[in-house]
């Protein structure tokens, strides 16, 4: 991949809108764990509960642990918040590529039909074949090595299967070591009935892999999708939310859309005028 500019149509900008909501979110609760851990340390042997401190905080009684014991929910939340958020990011990015997918088709009619069902694991691959690309090897590698960690967590109780196992102890050691680059540490070296842990490391790896491999889709549908499906999506755009004005207007309005979000493709003029009257005429 050359590292082309991105299009922005209405999908990959709620995207990226999603994804930095998810980890804004995160990073918020994560750090308000903190200051809420370092709040309660003044409390330190007591043995009155949350509720009969601090009765003004709604819902504290939900939470309701002397400060001891809450302390230690609140150290841990990082493990929490990120089997919350890893399985988000990676439900969001498994969203996105089943959409490119969707316009790969309207783009070449049955460039993506196929007997196996669309996965987490083959959707990828799908894409390739349809887009005629290739992702970065380790950085796909990486999405099926969350994938599987994830996987884990959710249908094995948080346990480490046999299969998970033996292929981490497999695995490519390049990837692995683009995982200790991106995050700072190394993949667990996870064995059979080790405890899963998705934290801090998990979420900033997984946000990373996914944006790589979301700008590598992205591009490679800026090489296979024709300029009359770009041009839809631009008419798409303009009509939601629709803002009423005369002809002219109508006009500028669809052609600054087409250059603030689709330039990267440079859609001819004719072709965004066929898109209109295509999505406007009965």
């Amino acid at each position: 991949m050359t590292g082309m500019a991105e299009v922005k149509y209405r999908q990959y900008r709620d995207y990226l809108g999603q994804r930095i909501a998810t980890n804004d979110t995160v990073m918020g609760l994560l750090a308000g764990s903190k200051l809420a851990s370092q709040t309660l340390a003044i409390t330190a042997g007591s043995q009155l509960l949350l509720k009969d401190i601090f009765p003004q905080v709604p819902h504290i009684g939900r939470f309701n642990l002397r400060t001891g014991a809450a302390r230690e929910v609140l150290e841990d939340a990082e493990n929490l918040l990120g089997v919350l958020a890893v399985p988000q990011i990676m439900a969001l990015h498994e969203d996105l590529i089943s959409g490119m997918l969707v316009l790969l088709e309207r783009s070449a009619p049955g460039s993506t039909k196929s007997n196996q069902r669309l996965n987490a694991e083959n959707m990828h691959a799908k894409f390739e074949g349809a887009a005629s690309m290739s992702f970065t090897p380790s950085t796909l590698a990486l999405f099926q090595l969350v994938r599987m960690a994830r996987n884990e967590y959710i249908h094995n109780g948080g346990k480490v299967g046999k299969y998970f196992a033996a292929e981490l102890a497999a695995y490519d050691p390049a990837s692995l070591q683009v995982w200790r680059d991106i995050t700072g540490e190394a993949f667990p070296a996870y064995k059979v009935e080790d405890k899963v842990e998705l934290r801090l490391p998990a979420l900033i790896g997984t946000l990373a892999v996914t944006k790589r491999l979301a700008a590598e889709a992205n591009e490679g549908l800026q090489q296979s999708l024709s300029p009359a499906v770009w041009a839809d999506l631009v008419a798409e755009d303009w009509l939601s939310p629709w803002i009423p004005g005369n002809d002219g207007q109508q006009k500028k309005r669809i052609l600054g859309i087409a250059r603030t979000y689709y330039d990267v493709v440079n859609i001819p003029e004719a072709e965004l005028t066929a898109a209109r009257q295509r999505l406007v005429t009965p």
